[in-house]
């Protein structure tokens, strides 16, 4: 445990100096500047170069004349997960004002019996 000395404001006293103890320990100061390392990471933690490689992989193996069809279609399954992950915050948070207008209404009925 951490401990400080703490002295007598009285000059030319011979108290005795009173030990005081810290809650927390006080942390130590680094007198180093370290630069913050930024990472970001694309697509599924991959970076460009290799979301280029795979664009380029698809390009060769299908064909240029496949892959708007391709786009398209991975198109629209992003989007109809993008509106079942929608459809499924409003349901939600229609069930949790469903479940708060329950709870106002007990509260309500069960003020009269308790008086």
């Amino acid at each position: 445990m951490l401990t400080r000395s703490v002295r007598s404001s009285a000059v030319g006293s011979r108290a005795q100096p009173q030990r005081r103890t810290l809650a927390a320990p006080i942390p130590a100061r680094s007198s180093v500047c370290r630069p913050r390392q930024v990472v970001c990471q694309g697509l599924f933690g991959l970076g460009l170069p290799e979301v280029a490689v795979i664009a380029g992989v698809a390009a060769l193996i299908f064909g240029p004349s496949k892959l708007p069809e391709l786009g398209k279609s991975l198109g629209k399954t992003v989007k109809s997960f993008q509106n079942a992950a929608s459809e499924f915050n409003e349901e939600l948070k229609a069930g949790m004002a469903d479940d708060a207008k329950k709870a106002e209404e007990t509260k309500k009925e069960e003020a009269p019996k308790q008086q």
